[in-house]
């Protein structure tokens, strides 16, 4: 009998946490197919059974992502199938159960006494069997569920970092700076974007090699890291460029946080293949207005980076 996509993922869970694998969408992917027989979809297209999803950055095909949404319906469907099997079950065997509670009863006849006690021995132990069954089965699909869930949370977040740096990426600064934006408004409305933008980054790769430069990102976003707050976000805008989510914070006290950052970058130079690399930074501070949504907060921030960095760089500017 062929096997049900939801107890080929618990078998792909288990397999996983065997081996000792990451259970990343790669290798879920890879020992779903492997274990369930069937040939992988072409990368191009998803069936035409399910919604097809937008390729990511971590690899994933549209036609994984459209067997993962089968599997959590098959999932839901044969959760539901059991429960009404069991619902059923179980009121049967009760109403013959009660039945012979009541022939009991009224009997008189020790024969009778014993062959309908019997019998109740023999429903309450099919009860029984059906009902741990039952459970056995559930906690079986729970236990799927949940791996999944855990997974799947796993890969969202994988999905939304950078993955040089650990920062946020920029799927990642659209749906924080989405939330930021929405929880200041509610609020006093203070929240603060800042873009920053390591100086001459291109002659430090031209003189010292792409490696070294990764170095760079690296050791400049631990320092920035080092002044921001929990609740504050980094994000890698792309290249040497990054920014700042900064809430319950405005322009002044946004300037003084980066002016720390400066300070720290003067005293912390990176320590590459015995060369100490030292480099600073420009950065444009926008602090939201009103009903201002994301896309105009980032381009007013990015006008005041511009300005920084025609400015002479190494400096910060505030936009108007």
């Amino acid at each position: 009998m062929a096997q049900t996509p939801n107890v080929i993922g618990i078998t792909v869970m288990q397999r996983l946490k065997e081996t000792g694998d990451a259970a990343t969408p790669e290798n879920y992917e890879r020992l779903y197919y492997e274990l369930s027989g069937l040939p992988r979809p072409d990368k191009g297209a998803a069936p035409d059974s399910a919604p097809a999803c937008v390729p990511d950055p971590a690899g994933v095909s549209p036609a994984f992502c459209a067997e993962l949404l089968l599997a959590l319906r098959q999932m839901l469907v044969d959760v539901t199938s059991k429960t009404e099997v069991l619902a059923r079950d179980l009121g049967e065997k009760n109403k013959d159960l009660a039945g012979n509670v009541d022939t009991l009863k009224g009997s008189r006849d020790k024969n009778e006494i014993l062959r309908l006690l019997s019998m109740v021995v023999i429903q309450a132990g099919g009860i029984q069997h059906t009902v741990e069954a039952s459970h056995k089965d559930l906690l079986e699909t729970r236990h799927a569920l949940t791996a999944m869930q855990e997974e799947l949370a796993e890969t969202r977040q994988l999905l939304n970092e950078d993955a040089l740096t650990g920062a946020l990426n920029r799927r990642g600064l659209d749906q924080t700076l989405m939330r930021e934006i929405a929880r200041a408004q509610r609020g006093d409305g203070r929240l603060v974007l800042a873009m920053v933008d390591l100086d001459h980054f291109k002659k430090v790769n031209d003189t010292h090699g792409h490696e070294a430069g990764d170095h760079l990102l690296m050791h400049f976003t631990s320092l920035i890291k080092s002044v921001l707050r929990k609740s504050d976000a980094l994000v890698r805008y792309g290249g040497e460029e990054f920014t700042l989510i900064l809430p319950d914070t405005d322009a002044r006290g946004a300037q003084f946080v980066l002016g720390r950052l400066q300070m720290i970058m003067q005293k912390s130079p990176l320590t590459y293949d015995g060369k100490l690399i030292n480099t600073t930074f420009s950065a444009g501070l926008a602090a939201l207005r009103g009903d201002e949504n994301g896309h105009a907060l980032l381009r007013r921030a990015d006008d005041a980076l511009y300005a920084a960095k025609n400015g002479g760089r190494n400096c910060i500017k505030i936009a108007n």
